[in-house]
Parts: structure tokens; C-alpha cells; sequence
């Protein structure tokens, strides 16, 4: 898995892309927005930040930066309604490496990130050499119409 895969499946799937830098770090954002009556009459504006990190070994520490970093991004590029008014806004915050530690997975199993204003922060981590992916087991109970959405943005990705 890489960048350029990451952004071809984006392309495939018709959702707008850019490449920034996050973190100094070559990066491809995807962005989608979506109105379903069954969120409860919400829109949900869905930022995918893939940011590769080449050998660099992905610790808990970085994935809480880069989640940081993404959210930075999403609220600065973000032009929908007034989070919280019938709008909320999920960030994808995805890392590719080489090299990935026990507690980095288990951070992204377990879902331990953060819960936001209006917004939702999802860790995935993508290891490279194994060619292996770790987002979240179950969807937690804040947010848990949207985590079917973020599952399926994840799986196609992929």
C-alpha cells in the first residue's frame, strides 16, 4: 500500500483529493461530504489524511500528533455548516510505515482517539512490510451512526 494507491482509489471513487505536506511528510487528503436521513438528518464532512512516514516506526505518540495535525487541517479547509448544527466533521487520520510498534496497532484497534466538538478523529495504520491495516474493532456509542460510514471509507481505500 501506498500513497499513490491511496490516491488512486480516491480518483476511483470520485472523492476530491489534494496532496499537502502534514507533518513535513508527502501526504494525499481525500474529502467527502454526505447528507443521510438516517444520521439523524446530519451532514458529516469526512477528511482522509494518508501521510507516509517511510521506515519511521509509528509509536502512539506520532498517531496522536498526526490525529492533531489532520484535525488542524480539517477545521482549516473546512467549509460546510457550523459543526454541531446538523453538521459534524470525522478525520481520518491515516499512517503508513515500514515499521509499526504493538501499541501503535493496539491504539487503533481499541479506538482510543479522541472525541471532538462535532467531530471524530479515527486512527489506521498501515503497515507496509506486512501489508497489513488496524483501524478500530467496534464502533464506539458516540458517533456510532457515522462508524459504518468511516469503515467503508477505510475499506476503500485500501
Amino acid at each position: 500500500m501506498t500513497l499513490e494507491t491511496i490516491k488512486d482509489n480516491l480518483i476511483r471513487d470520485a472523492i476530491f483529493h489534494s496532496e499537502p505536506e502534514i507533518m513535513g511528510l508527502p501526504s494525499v487528503v481525500g474529502y467527502e461530504k454526505k447528507f443521510k436521513w438516517s444520521w439523524m438528518a446530519t451532514q458529516l464532512n469526512t477528511f482522509i489524511v494518508a501521510t507516509d512516514f517511510g521506515e519511521e516506526e509509528i509509536t502512539r505518540p506520532l498517531i496522536e500528533e498526526h490525529l492533531t495535525e489532520a484535525f488542524y487541517y480539517a477545521e482549516d479547509h473546512y467549509k460546510g455548516w457550523p459543526r454541531g448544527l446538523q453538521s459534524g466533521v470525522g478525520v481520518i487520520s491515516v499512517l503508513l510505515s515500514d515499521e509499526v510498534d504493538a501499541g501503535a496497532k493496539e491504539f487503533c484497534l481499541k479506538l482510543k482517539a479522541g472525541k471532538k466538538w462535532a467531530g471524530f478523529t479515527i486512527p489506521v495504520v498501515l503497515d507496509c512490510t506486512a501489508n497489513e491495516i488496524f483501524y478500530f474493532e467496534k464502533n464506539p456509542m458516540w458517533g456510532r451512526i457515522y462508524f459504518p460510514h468511516f469503515r467503508k471509507l477505510i475499506e476503500r481505500i485500501q
